[in-house]
């Protein structure tokens, strides 16, 4: 299914499907949790917030890098926050390794689902 529903971009932007994982960031997770909903239909979506942490941007900035090998592309390029060829356990090891490794100080996140 299309990144978007937005109608002037959704004939062409990124496609992705159950194999793919995003990796973002979020202020709130339940607003973002409700995004994803209006955006992919809940049914379609697990979302699983897997760290608390006051220094979001240096975070996602070294997990991005970290699995910048995994990053799909957009049609146009440009690397996005949506990952193929990776499994959910590994992508969430890996956040926790980055942010361990580099002394970023974070809460992990219990999900119920």
């Amino acid at each position: 299914m299309p990144v978007t529903r937005d109608r002037r971009y959704v004939d062409t932007c990124a496609r992705v499907n159950k194999d793919n994982v995003k990796v973002g960031k979020a202020e709130d997770f339940e607003v973002r949790r409700s995004n994803y909903w209006k955006d992919f239909d809940q049914e379609n979506v697990v979302f699983e917030p897997v760290a608390r942490l006051s220094d979001i941007k240096t975070a996602e900035r070294l997990i991005l890098r970290a699995l910048k090998e995994h990053r799909k592309l957009s049609p146009k390029g440009g690397k996005l926050e949506w990952l193929e060829g990776i499994s959910y356990a590994d992508v969430r090891s890996i956040v926790f390794s980055v942010l361990d490794e580099n002394g970023v100080n974070y809460e992990p996140v219990e999900n119920d689902t």
